[in-house]
């Protein structure tokens, strides 16, 4: 009996450390997919797997590999349209603003004539932009994050 107890212990902290992780990203990709399904009712065609395949041919403004975005928020509500945190890539264009997260499927793309402002706060560009009767924010981090504040500020000038 007493040669049980530690074979029994161990199973037991192993069923437990695998329904916590269990129940843990099923509740992440729960939310996910609900966050997935707001994002599509607020953002429309400004997220979607089509503006990967509009920009192919266009030649970037600016680009880098290394960016982060860091949130999509609806201000008129307050909702978060995003997760979490991820690891994109980012172009200027001259017509939009385009932002896509790895492993997504998906890309935004933004127009420069919906484009309200352009700010940096805390190291992070801040794009406040309207689409259909909402104002949107978005926010990313990425590298010579003046330069992009600068050169969208001046397609927004020359655009509007």
């Amino acid at each position: 009996m007493v040669q049980l107890i530690p074979g029994l212990l161990y199973v037991i902290v192993l069923t437990a450390i695998f329904t916590v992780l269990l129940v843990s990203l099923t509740a992440a990709s729960l939310l996910s997919q609900a966050r997935a399904i707001v994002r599509r009712r607020y953002l429309g065609s400004v997220v979607s797997s089509r503006n990967v395949h509009k920009v192919a041919k266009l030649r970037p403004i600016l680009a880098t590999a290394t960016a982060v975005l860091l949130q999509v928020q609806d201000m008129e509500t307050n909702r978060l349209l995003t997760t979490f945190k991820r690891p994109a890539t980012m172009r200027l264009y001259e017509q939009c603003f385009y932002i896509k997260p790895y492993f997504a499927s998906g890309a935004y793309l933004i127009g420069v004539n919906d484009i309200d402002n352009v700010s940096t706060t805390s190291n992070a560009l801040v794009v406040t932009f309207a689409h259909e009767d909402r104002v949107i924010v978005l926010q990313c981090r990425a590298p010579h994050i003046s330069k992009w504040r600068d050169s969208l500020r001046w397609l927004i000038s020359n655009h509007k």
